[in-house]
């Protein structure tokens, strides 16, 4: 089934027809899954990354569609998708990025960003770790998700509110005399004034059901606690993971909703190409398999799609890592 026809077979509260999305490192591992997963089930996505081809995609021609450009694989299996160079630490790249992805939905907006470029880089300790590897790390990892925030927000308080497609389930909470038909939830501007006194903060909100944007950003269960190593890397996502918190809270009376994945020990990503046996055997899970990018692809689904009040928060994906 082409993409096309599986986004066309969900219901709207599964359906993200008519969502624009941009995603940073799209090209491989969790940002290539996560565009594949938000074009499948309708959004148009325009794929961002230093350049287009995967990781070691020359290496192994052989290996399916895995050497295929992300933005081509999703358009030769019936999604809408194109690319666009960006370099995460530049102002002006990021600003090209989201002008272009407004105009690329057709709907003059962007509903979806995903802060996924990232780099790691394991030291030893920080007595082996440079100034220089402290500075590439806080470049990438911590300034390209202010950046993309940032300018993400601009764009997004422009936008009129839309319902989150979960806002467009049905009312399951009635169990008596439930007509056949249960109409959709109307649209924000539709919707009646909340009852809830506390709801509507600013001039004009109803306090009904709606968002003027997503954003997601992808840290790391070492943002969360200390990963072996890896000093300037932990750092950095237990920057990204406070800087959502406090973004989340200064904008959900505006109706951006603004939470963070927290990735562990995934496999086949370039995140963990560079692990020792030795190392590794440290960074066990209590799950008996590792996860995948595609995990973590699930989990911006459940923000981007299935999410319309959280905001601030911290999701862990991780075998049970950060449960110990």
């Amino acid at each position: 089934m082409s993409f096309a026809q599986f986004a066309k077979s969900l219901p709207p509260s599964l359906s993200l027809v008519g969502r624009t999305a941009l995603i940073t490192g799209s090209s491989s591992g969790i940002g290539r899954q996560t565009a594949l997963h938000l074009a499948r089930a309708g959004a148009s996505v325009l794929c961002t990354d230093l350049q287009p081809e995967p990781l070691g995609a020359a290496k192994v021609p052989s290996e399916g569609s895995r050497h295929v450009p992300t933005h081509d694989l999703i358009t030769s299996l019936g999604g809408h998708a194109a690319f666009h160079p960006l370099n995460v630490t530049s102002e002006s790249d990021f600003r090209s990025a989201i002008a272009e992805s407004v105009t690329f939905g057709g709907k003059n907006r962007l509903d979806i960003l995903v802060n996924n470029a990232g780099i790691t880089h394991f030291s030893g300790g920080i007595e082996h770790e440079s100034v220089d590897v402290l500075d590439r790390m806080m470049q990438i990892n911590i300034k390209g998700v202010w950046l993309g925030t940032k300018l993400a927000i601009q764009q997004m308080m422009t936008q009129e509110p839309i319902p989150f497609p979960a806002d467009l389930e049905e009312d399951l909470d009635s169990f008596s005399d439930v007509p056949p038909s249960v109409p959709l939830r109307a649209a924000y501007t539709a919707q009646a004034g909340s009852p809830n006194t506390t709801a509507g903060r600013l001039a004009g909100d109803k306090g009904a059901r709606g968002s003027r944007g997503s954003i997601v950003q992808i840290a790391s269960i070492h943002g969360l606690i200390g990963g072996p190593s890896e000093p300037a890397y932990c750092a950095s996502k237990g920057a990204v993971v406070n800087l959502t918190r406090q973004v989340a809270c200064d904008y959900a009376p505006h109706r951006i909703n603004i939470n963070a994945i927290a990735p562990g020990y995934l496999a086949g990503t370039a995140m963990v190409a560079e692990i020792t046996p030795e190392l590794a055997d440290q960074r066990r899970t209590y799950w008996p398999h590792q996860g995948s990018a595609r995990d973590v692809a699930n989990g911006v689904m459940f923000f981007a799609r299935d999410a319309p009040w959280c905001t601030g928060s911290i999701l862990p994906i991780d075998g049970g890592t950060t449960a110990r």
